[in-house]
């Protein structure tokens, strides 16, 4: 992993980047273990095991469909593991849906600790904090862009409007929060004096009709210069010419986006319908 920031032009240890990502690990458990299987690497595959049947939960898929009201299925669309090392620097104010290349405001995001997390200023307190109401914030984004002077006093934007900056920290673990894909939110920086590294999983699932957005890859050209973030500069926001949004999952959608056509409606193995149960696809 190290080897390769390094062959993009980040340095890991220099506080280039805010955390460290890993992308879908459940894709990396084998499907249907069995008691009787033969396999070397068996021990190994344990915990992606678990892993897998998680991202997989009927009841997690469930609990998606019901906060996000809707009656349409569940797609999972992909897990991620956060390592965010002792002197880190800040998260930034963002939105996963930016990120991700589907057309939907139906998307949410379950965001578990893998240890406790204390609160804000204390050792190791890097949980999220969330703009409340920001999901339903269509002007924000759309006169200030992905970035900007505006991002700097949300308190302001939000105070006394029902929304606001807020936080559910300490948390042990076995908590959970939940977040929907346009709701802003951010992570303090680890301490480097006397700080620890703190992990975290997310899932994330969206409305399973949700549309694949034409613009979600550059052109074949200048693919890997997008993906590399050669192009990333003030004037395009974080994206190339010819995309929107942000690349950051790009890592995660890459190996199968192109083999979906955008504006329809599809299935693919890499990110299954998981809800309800009788439109399940056939992943376990």
């Amino acid at each position: 992993c190290q080897e390769l920031l390094e062959s993009l032009g980040m340095d890991p240890l220099a506080g280039d980047l805010p955390f460290l990502q890993h992308f879908n690990a459940w894709r990396a458990a084998p499907p249907n273990p069995t008691a009787n299987s033969v396999n070397s690497n068996s021990n190994n595959n344990k915990p992606l095991g678990t892993v897998r049947k998680l991202c997989l939960s009927s009841h997690l898929a469930r609990t998606a469909s019901i906060l996000l009201d809707t009656t349409s299925t569940i797609r999972l669309y992909q897990d991620s593991l956060f390592h965010k090392r002792a002197g880190d620097g800040w998260t930034p104010w963002h939105s996963d849906a930016r990120m991700a290349p589907f057309d939907t405001s139906n998307m949410i995001t379950f965001w578990i600790p893998l240890q406790t997390v204390p609160s804000p200023g204390k050792k190791g307190g890097t949980g999220l904090h969330f703009v409340d109401g920001s999901h339903a914030d269509i002007a924000l984004p759309y006169w200030n862009g992905g970035e900007g002077d505006e991002y700097d006093r949300l308190e302001n934007r939000y105070e006394g409007g029902g929304g606001g900056v807020s936080h559910h920290m300490p948390l042990e673990v076995g908590d959970v929060t939940v977040h929907n894909g346009w709701t802003l939110h951010c992570a303090d920086a680890a301490k480097e004096d006397g700080g620890e590294d703190r992990y975290a999983f997310a899932i994330t699932y969206v409305d399973g009709r949700a549309e694949l957005r034409e613009d979600v890859l550059p052109s074949s050209e200048t693919k890997m210069d997008s993906v590399r973030g050669q192009t990333n500069d003030a004037t395009t926001n974080g994206s190339t010419p010819n995309t929107k949004g942000d690349k950051e999952d790009v890592w995660s959608f890459r190996s199968w986006v192109e083999e979906v056509k955008p504006r329809t409606e599809f299935r693919h193995p890499s990110v299954p319908i998981v809800w309800p149960p009788e439109q399940r696809d056939d992943v376990e």
